[in-house]
């Protein structure tokens, strides 16, 4: 029997690369949903990432807006 087994999941990351903070729930209609996850399928990405991308895009847009 094999005692040094192969670990489950991903790979451990640096403490600086570690996202540890999450948006509460966001409710969308199913149309709103489907946009979002047909946007992140043709930009090649994950929901998650696109959605972070998408908000950080914006973030910045409002923010140099206010100066």
């Amino acid at each position: 029997m094999k005692d040094n087994k192969t670990k489950r999941g991903a790979p451990k990351k640096q403490p600086n690369e570690k996202r540890t903070k999450r948006l509460p729930v966001v409710q969308l209609f199913d149309a709103e949903l489907s946009s979002y996850l047909e946007s992140a399928e043709s930009e090649g990405k994950n929901k998650s990432d696109w959605v972070r991308d998408t908000l950080n895009a914006q973030a910045k847009r409002t923010l140099k807006k206010k100066g």
